[in-house]
């Protein structure tokens, strides 16, 4: 809304942290605990201003919702700090699914990966470093 009225980037800089501190009393999301980075982001899709991101698309063969949020858990689960961009899972999707990073995933691929990470960690993984 700014964009389209003229605003420099600084102003809109301004504003958004404006509005965060209305909201939640931070001025910067990387002050804010998982449970209210949680409660924004349902706020922020309940009154339409964020839609589902899946990274790679949404055609048929895309991974599921429930795929991504799987991945995501298994990855903080491992302490991947990047989560769903860490250099691990990268590495992880090209020792297993023979691919470049977790965008890349099909539903079938990432069946394999899910998989591979939960056998990982049953097995009591040693943590890749980054």
């Amino acid at each position: 809304m700014l964009a389209s009225q003229g605003a420099t980037p600084n102003e809109m800089d301004g504003a958004y942290r404006d509005w965060l501190h209305s909201k939640t009393g931070k001025r910067s999301c990387k002050e804010l605990t998982s449970p209210q980075l949680d409660a924004l982001v349902r706020e922020l899709k309940r009154d339409g201003w964020l839609t589902d991101y899946r990274p790679g698309g949404r055609a048929d063969n895309r991974p599921t919702d429930a795929q991504w949020r799987k991945l995501a858990a298994l990855c903080h689960e491992l302490d991947w700090d990047k989560g769903l961009d860490d250099p691990a899972l990268d590495r992880f999707c090209m020792r297993t699914a023979h691919v470049a990073s977790a965008r890349f995933l099909t539903k079938a691929l990432m069946s394999q990966v899910i998989t591979g990470l939960e056998r990982w960690i049953a097995g009591g993984f040693p943590h890749e470093t980054h």
